[in-house]
């Protein structure tokens, strides 16, 4: 199974589940579907290598995971990302205004992200049956809403407007894609993709190479701690990521997206 063949399944699997354990009346927390869905794509071999920083506490933590996208031919993009998940009665996202010690959290990720030339993401973790817009090339698959992203403007925009923090008003901005869009979509993964309409520049995030911690980290199949990491971060400020994971899509561009 390609990458982004497994980024589409693990979005119609949390679409599902979001689904079955809200009917169930059962609590199914973002932290939950983040490291189900991680430790399936590291579970999937050489092409996906994951780390998790064991000792993270909230107060220090920039996003929940950091994306490396990419390969040696098309080099790497790296993405910062902070996930939330619906609320399914509601279709709202109740968290989004979440602050850490007093800090809006969304500050923290864009602080982290722009100190380590990140792209801040936001990864919303879905099942809804209100109105959406469509924003990806490829033919309409409801289920694949089940994991899309979004730049942290949006979001921004978002928390400020009153009555906009749920899923048709974030879904009807079309910067929010599936995704797999960040593996399948040429706008993103293509030999100097220029990135999505609306979305920040990828020569932000676009490193032409992967940074020595992280090809030791693929070296070693994952089996290295966060305190072997220490030039991936900048030393600056205190925030760290969660997860850090390395994807590699190969040497060529998908269809679509």
């Amino acid at each position: 199974m390609k990458p982004y063949e497994l980024f589409e399944v693990l979005a119609g699997k949390t679409w599902r589940s979001i689904e079955r354990f809200s009917r169930n009346r059962i609590h199914l927390g973002e932290d939950a579907i983040t490291s189900n869905n991680l430790d399936a794509l590291a579970s999937a071999g050489p092409a996906c290598v994951f780390l998790e920083d064991t000792r993270a506490q909230e107060s220090t933590k920039g996003c929940d995971f950091e994306l490396w996208i990419g390969s040696s031919y098309l080099g790497w993009r790296r993405y910062a990302v902070q996930a939330k998940k619906i609320q399914v009665s509601s279709s709202r996202y109740a968290s989004l205004a979440h602050e850490v010690s007093g800090v809006l959290q969304i500050d923290i990720l864009d602080a982290y992200a722009g100190a380590n030339r990140a792209l801040a993401l936001y990864c919303f973790y879905n099942h809804s049956t209100k109105p959406y817009n469509w924003n990806c090339n490829l033919a309409p698959e409801l289920e694949q809403l089940g994991c899309s992203v979004t730049p942290s403007r949006v979001v921004r925009a978002a928390i400020a407007k009153h009555g906009a923090r749920n899923y048709t008003h974030l879904h009807s901005q079309p910067e929010t894609l599936p995704w797999r869009c960040l593996l399948r979509c040429p706008n993103f993964v293509s030999k100097g993709a220029p990135g999505h309409s609306g979305w920040p520049s990828l020569a932000e995030n676009f490193y032409p190479q992967l940074p020595a911690a992280l090809q030791r980290l693929r070296a070693q199949g994952g089996k290295i701690s966060f305190e072997d990491l220490p030039e991936l971060f900048n030393s600056n400020i205190q925030f760290r990521p969660q997860w850090v994971g390395v994807v590699d899509v190969g040497g060529q561009s998908r269809d679509g997206g």
